[in-house]
């Protein structure tokens, strides 16, 4: 049986990636004043930092509800297909627990909690599909997948805290006094896949992402997988930020891929313009 990999649109994936793995995602909701729409396929970035800059209130965002999950996967296994779905973090989303209440009506549906956000979930999703490819059955690959949630350092680097604070997502932030001081924080996800703050940069933003990205690589180089790593970004940060973060990793650990992404309308609701982040996975 085929085995069909797929994820929440706040995986954030590049079309490139979907094509060439055959990946496949279900949207989020992102609710802009009366209205509601669907991630990733008719709301635009550019649509929730105009309703902001009008309303000076955040989008909402709510998960995929039980019954899209199940008219999602009825599709994929009408086709005799297999599917593993890598969701959300539980700790900031409830799709997880609705992917899991609606898998119980399909045989052939697993549900892994990435306890992650944004592409790092393809991390992941990408050992999922060489594991499909070497003939691993969807049972298999799961319980597989599932050591690896722990491996995935899922962090980012943020310079404007107004929607990250205002949006609730994270233990620890305090806007007025970091701005004050012109810090900016690198967020993590903890064990529970819950956002917290981690260390605290000053000065310009350049020299906080360098710094952001030597402190990950001192910590974890010994120890860190080559396939593949991670830089996704909000608008604010630059061609030039991204080339030049990516030059550095590089420099220092020779991955075999950088996947380089834009953050969709979920994860720029929360974090807002400024976020970077770099993300690979442990050996």
């Amino acid at each position: 049986m085929r085995v069909r990999i797929t994820t929440d649109s706040p995986a954030d994936l590049p079309e490139s990636l979907c094509k060439t793995y055959g990946f496949k995602t279900v949207p989020l909701h992102v609710i802009l004043g009366d209205d509601c729409f669907e991630d990733g396929i008719n709301v635009s970035t550019d649509d929730i930092y105009n309703y902001y800059s009008q309303n000076k209130v955040l989008p909402k965002t709510s998960a995929v509800s039980i019954s899209e999950y199940t008219s999602f996967f009825e599709k994929l296994t009408k086709n005799g297909e297999a599917v593993v779905h890598f969701s959300l973090s539980s700790g900031i989303s409830s799709s997880y627990q609705n992917a899991v209440i609606a898998a119980q009506s399909f045989e052939n549906v697993y549900v892994i909690d990435s306890k992650s956000l944004s592409t790092g979930m393809a991390l992941i999703m990408l050992k999922a599909f060489g594991m499909s490819v070497n003939g691993m059955q969807a049972q298999e690959i799961a319980q597989e997948s599932e050591k690896l949630v722990s491996k995935i350092k899922t962090s980012f680097i943020i310079s404007n805290l107004e929607f990250l604070h205002k949006g609730g997502r994270c233990s620890g932030v305090a806007t007025f006094g970091a701005n004050i001081l012109g810090i900016k924080p690198s967020i993590v996800a903890d064990e529970e896949g819950k956002l917290v703050v981690d260390k605290k940069y000053r000065g310009k933003f350049d020299n906080c992402i360098s710094q952001y990205i030597r402190d990950l690589i001192a910590e974890n180089k010994s120890k860190t997988d080559t396939d593949f790593a991670v830089i996704v970004s909000t608008d604010g940060v630059s061609d030039e930020q991204i080339l030049a973060a990516k030059k550095q990793i590089l420099k220092e650990i020779p991955f075999k891929e950088i996947i380089v992404a834009k953050a969709g309308c979920t994860i720029t609701s929360h974090c807002g313009k400024g976020t970077f982040s770099f993300m690979f996975l442990e050996k």
